[in-house]
């Protein structure tokens, strides 16, 4: 690799997390074009993410109104946090993943690290899939296996992702960043 390909993948923040994390091996029949894998169907986001993408523009709007009228902004922030507790619930019961296999990682906008039972084949493709905590964020990537080395009876891999929607990295970016925050916040408490 490259020093340039080396800066290019640290290009964002990483963080400690614990994640819902599944993957699976792509084959090369499912390899489209030169530019690499291509996600098939237009697959809607999940539940989560639709949640966590209206709080972003409810909190711009939220902040007028708590400076307007302190006593609605309780109020909607009340509303608010029984919808997102209702969500979680209906995700919990029905992600499969979420109950299976939280795992810690290293997270970036760019890749993911995580311990696996097999070793994976650095330069091949996976699918992953993982679930943000606590927002129950879903994403879905393809990504390029980078390094895989022995730890223990386990492996650390470590992935990067080739095939992921603008709108998920930006999820992702602002989930590294709440993170981050809240790190710093406990750390200094």
């Amino acid at each position: 690799m490259s020093e340039q390909e080396g800066k290019e993948r640290r290009g964002f923040f990483r963080i400690d997390d614990e994640v819902a994390l599944s993957y699976r091996h792509v084959y090369e029949g499912e390899v489209t074009d030169n530019e690499g894998l291509k996600i098939v169907g237009n697959e809607s986001l999940s539940l989560a993410n639709e949640l966590e993408k209206m709080n972003e523009v409810s909190r711009i709007h939220f902040r007028h109104v708590e400076k307007e009228s302190p006593e609605m902004a309780r109020y909607f922030s009340f509303i608010e946090a029984k919808i997102n507790l209702l969500a979680h619930h209906m995700m919990m019961d029905s992600d499969e993943l979420f109950v299976k296999s939280k795992q810690p990682v290293n997270i970036s906008a760019s890749g993911v690290s995580f311990t696996t039972d097999e070793a994976l084949y650095v330069g091949g493709s996976v699918e992953i899939k993982f679930i943000l905590m606590p927002s129950l964020a879903s994403i879905k990537t393809f990504s390029k296996t980078v390094s895989c080395k022995p730890e223990g009876a386990q492996f650390r891999v470590a992935v990067e992702f080739s095939q992921l929607n603008d709108a998920d990295r930006d999820l992702l970016i602002r989930h590294v960043v709440k993170k981050q925050m809240n790190d710093i916040r406990d750390q200094n408490e």
